[in-house]
């Protein structure tokens, strides 16, 4: 039927010049691209930046300075560069190489078996060092809002702090020295600080920022050992064993707590005040998991207008051991259901799944009624 038919517009590309090429470093020593460009006009945006994703397609395009390039966004967001000009390449141009030291502490980069990615191998680098505490603090890993990019590298310069596990020990008369900090702008600072001082198991393993491991692993990995402790004691083997959990995951998990130095910070992390709290183990055979939950290993769904926002509940759902899926299928055990709820609702109803609501969830995980009030304070 013609309503089914869909119709894929063509990507709009845009043509431009390559000025030259940054080199950006990742927390976990990745040096990635980046193209510097002379600003054109793509989808509505001036675009004067654009990833090159890694030296290996940058090798592919045979990429030199001072190219003509063809630029398009990718899911018309991100704009990258696609294609090289060659007919427009002028003489003398030079070949974009990837460099041989850190930009940022000048050690020599390294590039391991089997892998696309040159690394800076120094635990210690600036700029390794920089992104892994501005990672620590992100929405989705602790949360501390009031601590920005400027402020962790003043803090950085400063001396104030060497690793995460510093911003635990600041000190008021210490931040309300820095440039563009007053007396408010500290306090804020440190009343963030504190309230990320409580945290599941699953956020933190997240902001450890090991390599490979991101917010879904680090559930997986929660769900199956339950307590912080467990999972510094686990083995190869118990890693390998969780769904889609490989064994390179597997092997970088094994290495990040076999480092004495990743250890010495999760030590201080706790000493300086942080509790992770525990979650529900998800047995590995979901047949032998206990009458007394009835969300250990389900997948819920979630539709409408909940009392807060879906992330809460999403989270709260998974630190009980369900799988929050976005999508509904026969293989849905539960729809939450808000105010206003769609076609998820019906659809449902139509399949058979059991519904529920934020009173039955509540009840189920013994929720407190004062758990919102103490959110918002």
């Amino acid at each position: 039927p013609r309503w089914e038919v869909a119709f894929k517009f063509v990507t709009e590309q845009a043509q431009t010049r390559l000025l030259d090429v940054q080199v950006g470093v990742g927390r976990t020593g990745v040096l990635t691209p980046v193209a510097i460009l002379e600003p054109v006009e793509l989808n509505g945006t001036l675009v004067s930046r654009a990833t090159l994703h890694n030296y290996s397609q940058i090798a592919r395009l045979n990429l030199h300075i001072q190219d003509q390039v063809v630029l398009e966004k990718g899911g018309e967001i991100i704009p990258k560069v696609v294609a090289v000009d060659k007919t427009e390449r002028g003489v003398g141009v030079r070949p974009v190489l990837p460099p041989l030291v850190c930009p940022s502490c000048q050690t020599k980069v390294i590039r391991l078996s089997g892998e696309v990615d040159w690394r800076c191998p120094n635990s210690h680098c600036p700029a390794r060092q920089l992104e892994r505490i501005l990672h620590f603090v992100s929405r989705k890993a602790m949360d501390i809002e009031a601590i920005g990019p400027v402020l962790v590298e003043q803090m950085l310069n400063q001396q104030l702090i060497r690793n995460v596990a510093d911003l635990y020990r600041l000190r008021h008369e210490e931040l309300s020295q820095l440039e563009r900090m007053g007396d408010k702008s500290a306090r804020k600072v440190l009343t963030s600080i504190e309230r990320s001082k409580n945290i599941h198991l699953s956020r933190f393993i997240y902001a450890l920022g090991i390599r490979n491991v991101g917010e879904k692993t680090a559930r997986l990995l929660a769900h199956r050992f339950g307590t912080l402790n467990a999972l510094l004691e686990a083995s190869l083997e118990e890693s390998s064993e969780i769904d889609d959990i490989g064994p390179i995951i597997a092997q970088n998990i094994l290495e990040y707590f076999q480092d004495r130095e990743n250890l010495t910070i999760i030590e201080q992390c706790l000493a300086n005040g942080i509790v992770v709290e525990p979650e529900i183990p998800v047995p590995k055979f979901r047949l032998q998991q206990p009458e007394s939950s009835r969300l250990i290993g389900k997948t819920v769904v979630i539709t409408g207008t909940l009392s807060e926002s879906r992330e809460v509940w999403k989270e709260r759902l998974e630190q009980h051991g369900a799988y929050v899926s976005n999508s509904l299928s026969r293989k849905t055990d539960y729809l939450l259901r808000g105010e206003n709820a769609g076609s998820k609702l019906a659809k449902a109803q139509k399949l058979d799944i059991a519904v529920i609501d934020e009173t039955t969830v509540a009840n189920w995980i013994e929720l407190r009624p004062s758990i919102k009030d103490e959110m918002v304070e």
